[in-house]
């Protein structure tokens, strides 16, 4: 081995090697690359979040965002910014990263990169809770019409969740039989939802269809506080349990040799991918392939045997923000941001269940 390549070596291994940060009494393992990477994904994110911003009738460069987001716009500019622009920018953001999150979650307590809420039938059930109330809410009871798309959509979610726990579960946590129950409930729930389609007015089944294929055009600032309220403290949450996330990926007998009670553990943590998923979906709708998508890229830029859910989190975030800017300049006007992450996520899917039969067949 030459002097260089030793050099290279010991580089390589100093970048690699894990720190320990203390706050107080606290301490916590960062890892230099994932740093690194977390790092740069976040440049990425805001960039891609003024390009967004900026993308409109009056075209604006990101310096020219900056600028205006700082208190130096002139009375327009302010009323394009601030009115229309940046809360749709702020949903393509924050359902970027709630949905990264999440599927980074859900693949690493199911240890299967398969095993992502779209899979799962977590983001089915709150579309199909979604699509009842807007083709039926008007001929539903007044307690029920008066709970809305997104809070309908929440409840779904999470009535799907508890069903696919309930019927996953068999003396613990099975990660096969849990992706065949999601993929049983979603095809279910798909069903269901092509049948309100057909029963529901004009009007009501291509607003249903425009938020079926997931889809940022149009909201307001009402989306943007229930992601944040909800993100804040998942995010905080995820950053504490980050040991237990890499613990439970091992498997439930190493994992409860290492002091974890897996049941109970898995849960919380399931529980907290649903919440983000169903908060996400409520606002933007079920935007396809995105916690299939970031885990895997976030996992392999990092070089991490399994997702990071912040890393995979700012992948997200760029996935659906940088799509709607394609939608948004290259693509037709009024294309939704979920046709291109489903044009990507298509052959991704592909690629890993290739992958996943190599490696059981080797």
């Amino acid at each position: 081995m030459t002097a260089r390549t030793r050099d290279q070596t010991t580089r390589a291994r100093t970048a690699l090697r894990p720190d320990v940060v203390r706050f107080g009494r606290a301490s916590f393992i960062v890892n230099r690359r994932v740093a690194a990477c977390a790092g740069v994904l976040s440049i990425v994110a805001a960039l891609l979040f003024a390009i967004r911003v900026g993308t409109s009738e009056f075209p604006m460069t990101p310096v020219a965002v900056a600028r205006i987001l700082l208190g130096g716009g002139t009375r327009i500019e302010n009323v394009v910014v601030f009115e229309n622009q940046l809360p749709v920018a702020l949903v393509c953001v924050l359902v970027g990263f709630a949905l990264g999150m999440s599927g980074a979650l859900t693949q690493t307590v199911a240890r299967n990169p398969l095993a992502t809420p779209d899979l799962l039938g977590i983001t089915s059930g709150a579309g199909a809770a979604a699509v009842l109330m807007i083709t039926a809410g008007s001929t539903l009871p007044t307690w029920a019409s008066a709970v809305g798309v997104p809070a309908a959509a929440l409840i779904g979610g999470l009535a799907t969740a508890v069903g696919m726990y309930a019927l996953a579960w068999r003396k613990g946590l099975d990660p096969v039989r849990l992706v065949l129950v999601g993929v049983a409930l979603t095809a279910g729930l798909q069903a269901f939802i092509a049948f309100m389609l057909t029963r529901g007015a004009i009007d009501d089944v291509r607003r249903a269809q425009t938020w079926i294929v997931g889809s940022v055009s149009g909201v307001g600032w009402d989306a943007v506080w229930p992601l944040t309220a909800v993100l804040i403290p998942a995010t905080a949450m995820m950053a504490i349990v980050s040991s237990k996330l890499a613990a439970l990926s091992l498997g439930e007998d190493i994992g409860r040799g290492l002091g974890l009670r897996v049941g109970r553990d898995a849960g919380v943590i399931l529980f907290v991918a649903v919440v983000v998923t169903a908060v996400a979906v409520s606002a933007a709708g079920p935007i396809a392939f995105v916690t299939l998508l970031a885990p895997q890229i976030a996992m392999r830029l990092s070089r991490t045997s399994i997702p990071g859910p912040v890393t995979s989190g700012m992948v997200g975030a760029s996935l659906v923000a940088g799509g709607d800017v394609l939608c948004q300049t290259v693509l037709p006007a009024g294309l939704p941001v979920g046709v291109v992450t489903a044009g990507l996520g298509g052959p991704v899917l592909i690629a890993l269940m290739i992958q996943i039969n190599r490696r059981a067949s080797a």
